[in-house]
């Protein structure tokens, strides 16, 4: 057997730069300096720059350079952490972080592409470029992502915590001084749930605190920081302040968060005044509910496109008498899932056999069973309104009279 080789590449330490899997030796003291120097005034060229970068992404340049400079990285930071608060509360963290790296990409490309008269001593600048650079993004990327992240915590718990006060009908000027947040007249009541984009490989099977931060971060981007909410993987709460979202662009809001956050999100919206909130809610998610169960598509839904569908639902004597009329199907859940696809589908024949992978004369077929079965043929009116609200009830309420 082989004696083991004792050339093996040594394990790559913080702060240092590796070539061919092996610590590069240390620049001389002078190519850091140099190398220091070259860096902070490609940085000023870049910041100064304004066709390239906003006010965010020269501010965080400008502040670059001074952590370059300082004796110390850490004399600058507390700085660049009341910066990326900021950056963070104008949703601005993301484009920072972009910048940067591009900047410093930018910067190594044009010294490792430079002349020099010597090409030892280049490569000593290169190499003390190289790991200046490391550092800088090490520490100022830590930084601000660290700051953005305690700045969203901060903020979602205060928004969590007055929500859930505002549900439990606490008083608003108490919620108000406690939380210190800003609580409108009228709200418009989402009720949320997500599920993975099937159309991006890969997000099925990402971490359920991932796809929370996601939908959050998409939230508060795109309706402001006067939203209140409570959502997790799966969905939640929000409240939307009417004076700030127009009715008219809710459904357009949820399209942009759901890709954002890349998600499917079904969501149902009722408006309601500050002291009608815990009703709304319980209202809105109670329509999302039907929305489920009915297996409806992925969007927006009001009260005035699933009021016929909530009113079949609430205690009546009419509510037994429907669940009895798909009683004869409940040994048969082809014909059932039939049914439901073929209301879905617009009574179209060819696509619910695509959807149920059919052949048309198969869905005829079941059909004509359905309507031996039960004596409501969903060609016919008004056979198909007692078939459709039969169905609603039965998806809604299966277990219930």
């Amino acid at each position: 057997m082989s004696e083991p080789t004792t050339d093996h590449p040594a394990r790559r330490l913080r702060g240092v730069l590796a070539v061919a899997d092996r610590p590069a030796p240390a620049a001389p003291a002078d190519a850091r300096d140099t190398a220091r120097a070259m860096i902070g005034r490609l940085l000023a060229r870049i910041a100064a720059d304004t066709t390239r970068a906003g006010d965010a992404e020269r501010d965080c340049l400008r502040l670059a350079s001074e952590i370059l400079h300082a004796p110390s990285p850490h004399d600058c930071t507390a700085r660049l952490e009341d910066a990326a608060r900021t950056w963070a509360r104008d949703g601005m963290s993301i484009d920072v972080v972009n910048a940067l790296h591009a900047a410093a990409q930018e910067v190594l490309n044009r010294i490792g592409q430079g002349d020099a008269t010597s090409a030892h001593r280049h490569y000593d600048v290169v190499v003390a470029a190289a790991t200046l650079v490391g550092d800088l993004l090490d520490t100022m990327s830590t930084t601000i992502i660290g700051a953005c992240v305690r700045q969203f915590d901060r903020a979602e718990d205060g928004n969590e915590a007055a929500l859930s006060a505002l549900l439990e009908g606490q008083p608003v000027s108490e919620i108000v001084a406690r939380y210190g947040v800003t609580i409108a007249e009228r709200y418009r009541v989402l009720a949320l749930a997500t599920q993975p984009d099937r159309h991006r490989d890969g997000d099925e099977v990402i971490g359920k605190d991932l796809r929370a931060q996601r939908l959050r971060h998409a939230l508060a981007e795109r309706a402001g920081g006067a939203t209140l909410s409570k959502l997790s993987a799966t969905g939640g709460t929000a409240l939307l302040p009417a004076t700030e979202v127009a009715a008219t662009g809710v459904e357009h809001l949820i399209a942009e968060i759901g890709r954002a956050a890349h998600l499917s999100i079904s969501a149902t919206v009722v408006e309601a005044s500050i002291t009608d909130i815990a009703g709304a809610a319980e209202r809105a998610h109670e329509l999302l509910d039907i929305v489920e169960r009915l297996e409806l598509p992925c969007g927006l839904y009001g009260f005035d496109e699933l009021a016929l569908e909530y009113q079949l639902t609430r205690p009546g004597p009419a509510l037994a008498h429907l669940r009895a009329l798909l009683a004869p199907l409940d040994g048969h859940p082809e014909l059932l899932a039939t049914l439901r696809c073929h209301i879905a589908a617009g009574l179209n024949r060819r696509r619910t056999g695509k959807t149920l992978n059919l052949h048309p004369n198969t869905v005829d077929y079941r059909l004509r069973r359905i309507a031996e079965l039960t004596g409501f043929h969903a060609h016919r009116y008004p056979d198909l309104w007692y078939l459709r609200s039969a169905l609603v009830v039965h998806s809604v309420r299966p277990h219930r009279d």
